[in-house]
């Protein structure tokens, strides 16, 4: 249903010429313009008590059984407030249409409406056609001006695009802020709105990589979307750019760049709360840590095989192997203390990393599955363990 929320003030006007969509339209009241342009179901009338007696009668006489009145406090402490924002909402159905005017609203009800509105989308999934106010302050009868109408639905957009860019820097759920870029329906956006997607599909499915290389063209197509989109955006872009900016690389970086960003990801997915996707990587960076150090291909499946008996303390598949040589001399590692460590850190107690993400992965179900508040204690040691070991290896200075 398409309805129309409207507020009385008090006191009557003489009638007053609004202008809107290059049409003049006269009332005394400006819902009795608005009742001329404005297309809808239902008029809802917000009154006070007074405005009841004094200007309720203009729409009242127009005897049009859509227009109801329904009564509001002032609104002249906290109580009445929320009194007033539960009036508003109730009014509201399911997938209904709003129209608002705030002409003649009181005090701090213009706020409230707003308030209301976004609150509205969410819970009650319904369109906010519009916003309308009629500034007859800015008419100017002798020049023959009639008043303005001013629509200020866009600014609730402010909200959409606050919502949609905290769901994407705090979760990496780009989803929301891929569809506020749909919406506007240019072709100069359509490269972010890929990016973000690609970024956000890459951090969901532990791919690196792939978020490295979209993130890589992320400034560029920030700064081109501040020129076409409104305010909001731009002010937000900053916050965009500075989560995911951390992970660009440029195409063909060093191998000790992309453990660098890859590090990146792992204190980014710990901040964040995803501790399974902090423990997969992690456990995936330290065997990538050691290939890049030896020499080895991070990606073959093999030689990463062998590097993670050779962390277990397991023989080698190929004696002959680099591996196998520098196995017999952890002491000589660049390590945080020793070779040792890093053989504690990935399969004995306290962490045993690859045995803990094997634990989270496989929801528990195994004999003596660790409690969940243990794991996060356990992670965000086995993370200050990964930094420190960045640090003494010298892959931190690839920040």
């Amino acid at each position: 249903m398409r309805k129309l929320i409207t507020f009385l003030g008090k006191y009557l006007q003489q009638p007053i010429t609004y202008l809107f969509d290059g049409q003049t339209y006269q009332g005394r009241v400006f819902a009795e313009a608005l009742r001329q342009f404005a297309k809808f179901d239902q008029m809802l009338v917000f009154t006070t008590e007074e405005a009841q007696t004094t200007t309720w009668p203009v729409l009242e006489a127009l005897d049009d059984d859509r227009i109801q009145s329904i009564p509001i406090p002032i609104g002249k402490n906290e109580e009445e407030l929320w009194e007033l924002f539960n009036i508003f909402t109730q009014q509201a159905e399911q997938d209904d249409t709003l129209i608002f005017d705030i002409t003649h609203a009181l005090r701090s009800i213009p706020f409230l409406v707003f308030l209301a509105a976004a609150y509205l989308k969410e819970a009650r999934h319904v369109t906010i056609e519009a916003i309308y106010y009629g500034a007859f302050e800015l008419r100017n009868e002798t020049k023959g001006q009639a008043a303005p109408v001013i629509d200020l639905s866009g600014f609730i957009s402010l909200l959409d695009w606050l919502t949609a860019t905290n769901q994407f820097i705090y979760t990496g759920d780009a989803q929301y802020l891929a569809l506020q870029l749909s919406k506007q329906q240019k072709p100069a956006l359509e490269p972010l709105a890929s990016t973000v997607e690609q970024i956000s599909l890459g951090l969901h499915l532990l791919r690196p990589t792939q978020v490295s290389e979209a993130a890589y063209s992320l400034p560029e197509q920030l700064r081109t979307a501040q020129q076409v989109l409104p305010p909001p955006f731009a002010l937000l872009a900053d916050q965009i750019a500075g989560s995911y900016g951390q992970f660009r690389l440029e195409p063909d970086a060093a191998p000790r760049c992309q453990l660098a960003r890859q590090l990146a990801m792992i204190n980014w997915y710990y901040k964040t709360g995803q501790i399974v996707h902090a423990l997969s990587l992690s456990r995936e960076w330290l065997v990538s840590l050691l290939c890049v150090h030896f020499g080895v291909d991070v990606q073959d499946k093999d030689e990463r095989e062998d590097v993670e008996l050779l962390l277990s303390g397991g023989k080698i598949k190929n004696p002959e192997t680099e591996l196998e040589r520098v196995s017999k001399h952890l002491e000589q590692w660049p390590t945080v203390r020793d070779g040792k460590h890093l053989r504690t850190l990935w399969s004995n107690p306290p962490y045993q990393l690859a045995n803990l993400r094997n634990d989270v992965l496989h929801s528990g179900f195994r004999k003596n599955p660790k409690p969940a508040q243990e794991i996060i204690v356990l992670t965000h040691e086995i993370v200050q363990e990964l930094n420190a070991i960045a640090a003494n290896w010298g892959i931190a200075d690839y920040a």
